[in-house]
């Protein structure tokens, strides 16, 4: 069990789990050993803190497992419909429950603020349906709307999720979740292991006061900047936000050293962050004048190859009265070259990309990615988010992302995906692609998860 009997104990669901949908999920997952080690993996950071507030409010405990259906527990998961986070929330619904988003920090992919968020819109929703949880948590799949409509479409007497005509994906939802609270609450009928996880916080929040980069806040707290970034995941760009929040979390040890050092640092000296938007008739050189800063440091921090830039767009202008930390803030690399790196087909958005560095990157015209992807030029990117450029390059560099080895080739599954889509996209029989993995076609896969594609010695 995650945390023994006080975790089991509160779940309220139980009724459903023998529901012949729900008995059909719990033997599929009952063999994915593997799933479950990876759901441990990620949620283990925050699984103590979103358990407490879900016994705070007295709410059915299954639902600290509902990140694991929406998102896989990985809080920068992005779909097509473009619903970010642990729980999956698309921007207007996020910002209708308090959560910030702007250029620096999304709280949907702050996993204890879009925790408080979720919950809050659950209990909302649980209230709006005759206080029916399976209700509760079709709505917040497929939407208030779509709930009412399969509602008044019902032609029996009683309303029960199990009766009415839902999208597939929902009708799905919810049996899954159940499934997966049946295996937990009884994992050794199961056969599933699962590590024991201390009853007690792993994370502590520490507030900063000021804007801080992230790589320096690692440096101070003793911890890789990768783990901070992982533990941190709502902060889109590599420092702390301007004006709020300017808090992280962290292992309590790191959490206690980034307090102690920041108790000797003169908050002038953190490196801190303006935003500039070019004027018409601004230069690199004027600007770099006019706001007391290099051209090389501008060029350093905003990607630029060359001094041309473009009116409307906008510069980061690194604050600090300590020119040491400036040439070696390593959250971003110099460019020591001019060329111009090979056009991929698709581009996997990365923390402190937009469409203007991106396109500076590539050579390419911001206005054109954002014409072929379908998306304003100034839509606020997601790390993990798919740009197609193949518009870009000749139809015989079009390839697919895939990790070589000597004797295959392997496609990394992404959110969303499906065999059949995945069949479909590298033009592999289904069944073929079933027989190289070892997988049924009712077998789940994972986000992260690597599936044979290319079969090396097992022939094409």
């Amino acid at each position: 069990m995650i945390y023994g009997k006080k975790f089991v104990d509160g779940f309220q669901l139980h009724e459903h789990y023998s529901h012949p949908n729900v008995a059909r999920y719990s033997q599929n997952y009952s063999t994915q050993q593997r799933y479950f080690d990876l759901l441990q993996n990620r949620a283990s950071p925050f699984l103590f803190e979103i358990v407490e507030e879900i016994d705070r409010r007295g709410l059915p405990m299954e639902f600290a497992l509902l990140p694991m259906v929406e998102s896989s527990y990985n809080p920068n998961a992005y779909s097509k419909q473009h619903a970010v986070g642990l729980w999956q929330f698309i921007g207007a619904t996020g910002s209708s429950f308090g959560l910030q988003q702007d250029w620096w920090f999304d709280g949907r992919r702050d996993p204890l603020a879009s925790t408080h968020a979720a919950l809050d819109y659950m209990e909302q929703l649980y209230k709006r349906f005759d206080e029916d949880w399976l209700l509760a948590l079709a709505a917040y799949n497929t939407g208030d709307g779509n709930l009412r409509k399969a509602i008044r479409k019902n032609d029996d007497e009683e309303i029960n999720f199990w009766n009415l005509n839902l999208p597939e994906e929902t009708e799905a939802h919810v049996p899954k979740l159940l499934a997966l609270s049946a295996i937990i609450a009884d994992n050794d009928a199961w056969n599933i292991e699962l590590e024991p996880l201390a009853n007690e916080p792993i994370l502590r929040s520490v507030q900063i006061g000021t804007q801080i980069d992230l790589s320096q806040a690692a440096r101070l707290a003793e911890i890789e900047y990768e783990q901070l970034r992982a533990l941190n995941p709502g902060y889109l760009q590599w420092a702390t936000h301007p004006d709020q929040p300017q808090e992280m979390l962290l292992p309590l040890k790191n959490a206690t050293l980034l307090e102690s050092a920041l108790v000797g640092i003169d908050k002038h000296d953190l490196l801190t962050w303006d935003r500039y938007e070019i004027k018409p008739g601004d230069t690199l050189g004027a600007i770099a004048a006019r706001l007391n800063t290099r051209v090389d440091v501008l060029q350093t921090f905003n990607y630029l190859v060359g001094s041309r830039i473009k009116a409307g767009e906008s510069l980061l202008i690194p604050r600090t009265n300590d020119p040491e930390l400036l040439s070696s803030a390593p959250r971003m690399a110099r460019l020591k070259t001019s060329e111009c790196p090979q056009v991929p087909s698709q581009y996997v958005v990365r923390d402190g990309d937009n469409l203007w560095v991106i396109a500076k990157r590539f050579q390419l015209r911001s206005i054109e990615i954002a014409a072929w992807n379908q998306i304003p030029l100034n839509e606020l990117l997601q790390p993990g988010q798919i740009l197609n450029l193949s518009y870009a390059i000749e139809d015989k560099n079009k390839t697919l992302e895939v990790k070589i080895s000597d004797s295959a080739a392997f496609y990394v599954v992404r959110s969303g995906d499906n065999m059949d889509a995945i069949a479909s996209r590298f033009s592999i029989d289904l069944q073929m692609l079933l027989l190289w993995n070892e997988l049924s076609i009712d077998e789940l896969i994972f986000p992260g998860q690597e599936l044979r594609v290319i079969p090396g010695s097992l022939g094409n």
